[in-house]
């Protein structure tokens, strides 16, 4: 998983650099774009080594942007006049010949299109992951106002190609609209839940985002003005995705790392040239700090690392010796329970679950989630139960607990979590008696 995690940064990397290239008109800028995104966007305190969403969405929607900007360079070379990627005004003078080569002109809406259907795969990956198409709405509608409706129309249907071809191959299409759309409205987002248990996530999320992303957010500061409409526009955009999330995780911000480093780059490239000596040197302290802070992560032992980037969740400090332990005391088509959240456990100990709920907002926001897991309960459908968390917790009414314990019973304690056994299952030497492991 890591490494397919590395191998997709690197894809991002590689894909932020070329547009930098497109954008901001340098080698040099685009390279420091690249060193920004695959150092600074790569630290631990937002989870950059996991194969998260926001990782893989982050790749198609770079690509799309590539795909707009070569369909804007595409019309300027089909019609100077009309440079909408690098003038900061609108064009005047000669009006834009309505006749154009054919080829031309359908070669540029089959990129735009392109461009659309990358935005729609990363929807598809993740729902947040709309910055890159709505960064070029704006940007047709703000350069050519009415004029931009068409191929405005033309990128969004691009988009809703492969969201219509997703849904067409769904097994049941009122399941796939709940899991890609409903989900998020119906109390897992920014719309839903308390304001301010929605403000204090966000305030508690601030300081991981700040060692990771804080230089990079000063140095586009710096080449604000001088940087392109287009990239301060998909800024915004990535910060109105991770908003929209709602539960504010720290890998939520790895939607910013594409938009942030080609702007710090425009950044570094600004205060190189016309900063005084003293903001640079600063700028060289602020990179030095976010490197001290990340680099005795980076070399900690795996419990350290645990304490120092989850500090909310002790219970990944013992996930590994409860994995071995489910190992050891499970076959491997046998199926096992956690309660409520604890889904790496299954991936280290390469058991399936025995629910298809892996978090504790699943089972505490989708509609039947918590019977499912009572059903599972009923039926002994887990070889293994793990309670993580006290199942009050999500089920104050005590039934999940009364399940519990008349269909499994206690087995061991390892780590934070109790392991219950199904009464099903014959008493062997490892499991006649409790035991304690750690």
């Amino acid at each position: 998983m890591r490494a397919a995690a590395a191998g997709v940064a690197a894809l991002v990397v590689a894909a932020t650099m070329l547009l930098t290239l497109r954008l901001a008109r340098g080698r040099i800028t685009a390279i420091t774009a690249g060193l920004l995104a695959a150092t600074v966007g790569g630290s631990p305190f937002i989870e950059s080594f996991t194969l998260s969403g926001e990782l893989l969405a982050s790749l198609p929607a770079v690509l799309s942007l590539l795909c707009f900007c070569a369909y804007l360079e595409g019309r300027e070379r089909a019609d100077p006049s009309n440079r909408l990627l690098l003038s900061s005004t609108r064009p005047q003078g000669r009006t834009r010949s309505i006749v154009q080569p054919v080829f031309t002109s359908n070669r540029l809406l089959l990129t735009l299109a392109g461009a659309g259907a990358l935005t729609g795969i990363a929807l598809l990956v993740k729902q947040s992951a709309f910055d890159a198409g709505l960064a070029a709405v704006v940007y047709l509608l703000w350069r050519e106002r009415r004029r931009g409706f068409a191929p405005a129309a033309v990128l969004v249907g691009g988009a809703l190609v492969p969201v219509a071809i997703a849904a067409a191959s769904a097994a049941r299409l009122s399941d796939w609209v709940y899991a890609v759309v409903g989900y998020r409205f119906h109390g897992d987002s920014i719309v839903t839940g308390s304001l301010p248990g929605r403000a204090h996530q966000l305030w508690l999320s601030l300081p991981p985002a700040g060692k990771a992303l804080g230089v990079l957010a000063l140095l586009a500061a710096a080449g604000w003005r001088r940087s392109p409409l287009l990239a301060r526009i998909w800024l915004g955009a990535a910060v109105l995705g991770v908003l929209g999330g709602g539960n504010f995780h720290p890998h939520y911000y790895l939607q910013l790392v594409p938009p942030l480093s080609l702007l710090a780059a425009v950044g570094v490239r600004t205060l190189w040239l016309s900063a005084p000596r003293p903001a640079i040197a600063a700028a060289g302290a602020a990179a030095a700090a976010t490197l001290a802070l990340a680099m005795p992560v980076a070399w900690a032992t795996p419990r350290q690392q645990a304490e120092t980037i989850w500090p909310g969740d002790p219970h990944l400090i013992h996930d590994e010796a409860l994995a071995r332990y489910v190992r050891a005391h499970t076959g491997p088509r046998q199926r096992v329970l956690t309660i409520w959240a604890d889904a790496d456990v299954y991936y280290l100990a390469d058991r399936r679950p025995a629910v298809r709920y892996l978090w504790s907002r699943n089972v505490a926001s989708i509609p039947g989630a918590l019977r499912a897991v009572q059903w599972a309960l009923a039926t002994r459908r887990a070889e293994l139960v793990l309670v993580v968390q006290p199942a009050a917790t999500l089920d104050p009414s005590g039934r999940t607990a009364a399940l519990l314990r008349r269909e499994y019973r206690r087995v061991a304690r390892v780590g934070g979590a109790s392991v219950y056994r199904s009464r099903s299952h014959r008493k062997t030497s490892a499991t006649a008696s409790p035991s304690t492991a750690t």
